[in-house]
């Protein structure tokens, strides 16, 4: 393949993963962008802050709830038509949401939104792994991790100037404008599971997901993916408690650190590719998270000594978002590549297991006491532990990495 070749390849998979990027990272925008909000959504619909966060939290469960059968269905139907129909109910559902009445209201339309966007994740993935396996997955995988890494590091202060400007309503209809763009980007991508490779609508459901449950390459895959999102979701959840319980900083400074964090993450994650051609991705897993429990251990050692202060944590802590950034996609790619049912049913699972796992392991932190580290890096440890753990056992030595 000569010079040109190869650049007008690259060019196609930069432009792909990108598209691809932006209709997963419309979902990420719709968890982030109205996060400043919640105090004045507060007071306009006459809640309590638990009411508001729910709006939050239903979208989360609409997301796990819709991996599975929009995977299915895009297997039986193609990629597009899930596509279409889960940005139009998008859409309709962030107009709707601009003009609730109630947090009642808002709770149940924030459900039906999430479950309309999760169409652009379970696609998106689906779609990579129709193209491509391997090596050329991990590169569009990154290519679109790359704008889901940037949405949140950008929405919330985003959010927080719009709020300047407009109200928080306001912040909804520009989601259903958002979403009108990627009915754009979804029509200019091409359908990329022909009527000949679909599943026959007859065919049961249920036999493809017993199958992968029962692949421990793809389970070892699913669940180290949704252990690495765990470790940015449980600074978010720690952040406010210990850079100012234990470090004493304002919320502006941390909010920088946290975004240094993010652009070490989203660095690495496009690094991730060609490690992963050098070593292969069982190798590159367990570097990194090994690495990642290493720095966890020694960082916790110090903290107990009172070693160290808020220059060796976010030290650690950029150190520790370029070790998630280089397992999160060879993770992934395991997991869709060891998948033998359709690639929907597979990305459907993926997104389901990823999400269940940082739930469960971000939700650890919020139980222990709060002005420590303690809580963190032990939610961190342990996901270090268990992947790099799954990782060795779920495919020997001795295979030959892909």
């Amino acid at each position: 393949m000569n010079s040109k070749t190869q650049g007008a390849s690259g060019q196609r998979v930069l432009s792909t993963g990108l598209a691809l990027g932006l209709l997963s990272a419309i979902g990420p925008l719709a968890i982030d962008l109205y996060l400043p909000a919640f105090p004045t959504m507060v007071h306009d619909l006459n809640a309590t802050p638990g009411d508001v966060q729910r709006t939050l939290s239903a979208f989360f469960l609409a997301l796990a709830l819709a991996q599975i059968p929009i995977g299915s269905f895009g297997d039986r139907f193609g990629r597009k038509l899930p596509l279409y129909l889960g940005l139009c109910l998008f859409i309709a559902m962030s107009i709707a949401c601009s003009f609730a009445p109630s947090a009642e209201a808002l709770v149940a339309m924030r459900f039906v939104q999430g479950f309309g966007i999760c169409a652009g994740t379970a696609v998106s993935r689906a779609m990579i792994r129709d193209l491509h396996t391997g090596h050329e997955a991990a590169r569009l995988m990154a290519f679109s991790f790359l704008i889901i890494g940037i949405s949140p590091v950008l929405a919330p202060a985003v959010g927080s100037w719009l709020l300047t400007v407009t109200g928080w309503r306001a912040l909804f209809l520009i989601l259903a404008v958002l979403g009108a763009g990627g009915l754009v980007v979804a029509a200019l991508l091409p359908e990329t599971l022909p009527p000949e490779r679909r599943i026959p609508v007859r065919q049961p459901i249920l036999p493809a997901y017993a199958a992968l449950l029962g692949n421990g390459r793809f389970i070892a895959g699913a669940v180290t993916a949704g252990l690495a999102t765990t470790v940015p979701y449980a600074y978010v959840t720690a952040a406010p408690f210990v850079f100012t319980g234990v470090f004493g900083l304002p919320a502006h400074v941390y909010t920088l650190l946290l975004g240094a964090n993010a652009v070490c993450s989203i660095g690495l994650t496009q690094l991730s590719p060609r490690l992963m051609r050098l070593w292969g991705p069982r190798k590159l897993i367990l570097r990194a998270m090994g690495l990642g429990a290493v720095l966890t251990a020694t960082l916790g050692g110090a903290a107990l000594m009172h070693v160290g202060g808020i220059a060796l944590f976010q030290a650690y802590s950029m150190l520790m978002f370029c070790m998630v950034g280089l397992a999160l996609t060879p993770a992934a790619i395991s997991a869709l590549d060891a998948g033998k049912t359709g690639a929907g049913a597979a990305a459907g699972m993926l997104g389901t297991l990823q999400l269940v796992v940082t739930a469960c392991a971000s939700a650890l932190v919020s139980v222990f006491p709060a002005f420590s580290l303690a809580p963190l890096l032990t939610v961190v440890l342990g996901c270090t532990v268990v992947s790099w753990t799954l990782t060795l056992l779920a495919q020997p030595a001795q295979t030959k990495e892909s």
